[in-house]
């Protein structure tokens, strides 16, 4: 463990924030413009239709 070199353990620290911001900024992102569908619109649950039940 004491033979890593110095350079991967930064880049591997400089990875994970970079990845870090960018999750950061892609949320804020879909938070700011990324809007739900019509409201008016039915639900995707509401236009399956039921199953008959099974004759016993």
């Amino acid at each position: 463990m004491d033979k890593t070199p110095k350079a991967a353990i930064s880049g591997m620290i400089l990875y994970v924030l970079a990845l870090l911001v960018l999750g950061i900024l892609a949320g804020a992102v879909y938070t700011i413009y990324g809007h739900p569908g019509d409201p008016s619109e039915r639900p995707a649950a509401e236009t399956i239709p039921e199953r008959a039940t099974a004759p016993q």
